[in-house]
């Protein structure tokens, strides 16, 4: 009986010291005051995350803090120090231009981020804000000149407008109200785009003054051709481009066309652009071919792709091109002339000039 009774005795005492003992919250949170250490500058993230840890004990586990003490002077320590760097800050502002908005913006982020009591003891708040007031007249001054800047609107203007656009854009919403001349700006974007608009029309009726036309009424189709495509496809051979336009859209074609007096019955083109060469195959039925008056003319009519397009703005800008139809026994090479470079350079831009409209 006497051990039963030594033996919950030394239960009941070791129940005691476990109730009186730190929690792990309490001691983890204690950890993280002592981890602040020495305060500086740098300090402010571990005071913050100290702080969050105090706020998320219980009340109980609160009670158990041991260094609530070094926390609150790590803070007025601190605080004082952010003090003094803010001060400092301001004091260095001096004359405010357009190029200190962001010193003095910086400034700014280091004021709303300080502690309400830190914050109070700012000593030279009202030049910071007296900085803001003059730099905010300053932008607003800076956007009126650069309208002003604008003069007679040209197709040049675009820059000009753009920069005072953007310059715009940046005022905070009681600034752009102190922008007295901002109908100016929109008036000059409206005449710009007036302008671009009339330039891409004139730009297009330039394009498809060099090529001839023909329209099918009944299918609705008008197809450009350059002034060298010839009449008949026994004429020549050659590799030109053509449009169709109708009211929906606008299309790019090319045609490979061989003519001469024996059938190659081309199954493969290469294009040796100096040097470099492009490959097409076909299958034999993918080739059209007729004959007369002893001359024979074989051809393929495709779709152009952008590697197509790329292919015929080399061929513009080449020395030599040339063009060989490929079949299984014979071939023919002949080499692309310089007015038929000249063609294919007018196809493209007029193409692009109905893509931009």
């Amino acid at each position: 009986m006497k051990k039963i009774s030594i033996l919950v005795v030394c239960i009941a005492l070791c129940i005691s010291l476990c109730s009186c003992g730190k929690s792990e919250s309490a001691i983890n949170v204690d950890n993280l005051i002592l981890d602040i250490g020495e305060v500086t500058l740098e300090s402010g993230n571990k005071i913050t995350a100290a702080e969050k840890a105090v706020g998320e004990l219980k009340e109980s586990e609160y009670r158990q803090l041991e260094h609530l003490n070094i926390l609150e002077e790590a803070k007025s320590t601190y605080d004082e120090l952010v003090v003094a760097e803010i001060e400092s800050a301001i004091d260095g502002i001096g004359i405010v231009t357009l190029e200190k908005e962001a010193i003095i913006t910086s400034i700014r982020t280091q004021y709303n981020n300080a502690s309400d009591q830190a914050k109070d003891e700012i000593s030279n708040y009202e030049t910071l804000k007296q900085a803001e007031k003059e730099l905010s007249n300053l932008k607003v001054q800076n956007v009126i000149n650069l309208i002003d800047q604008i003069g007679k609107v040209s197709l040049s203007s675009g820059e000009k407008i753009d920069i005072a656009n953007a310059a715009y854009n940046l005022l905070s919403p009681t600034e752009k109200e102190q922008v007295t001349n901002y109908s100016v700006i929109e008036a000059a974007s409206k005449n710009l785009t007036e302008l671009q608009e009339a330039e891409k029309e004139r730009a297009l009726q330039q394009a498809l003054s060099s090529l001839q036309s023909e329209t099918d009424k009944v299918e609705g189709i008008t197809w450009y051709k350059p002034s060298t495509y010839p009449s008949y496809v026994n004429t020549r051979c050659y590799v030109l481009p053509y449009i169709g336009r109708s009211d929906y859209s606008t299309w790019l074609r090319l045609r490979f066309n061989y003519t001469g007096d024996d059938w190659i019955f081309f199954e493969k083109i290469t294009i040796s652009i100096d040097g470099e060469n492009y490959y097409k195959t076909y299958n034999y039925f993918d080739v059209d071919r007729d004959n007369g008056s002893g001359d024979v003319w074989e051809w393929v009519d495709i779709s152009v792709t952008d590697s197509d397009i790329e292919m015929l703005k080399q061929i513009v800008s080449s020395n030599e091109t040339i063009v060989r139809f490929q079949g299984e026994k014979y071939y023919y090479d002949f080499t692309i002339q310089n007015s038929d470079k000249t063609a294919i350079n007018q196809v493209l831009t007029a193409y692009e000039a109905l893509q931009n409209n």
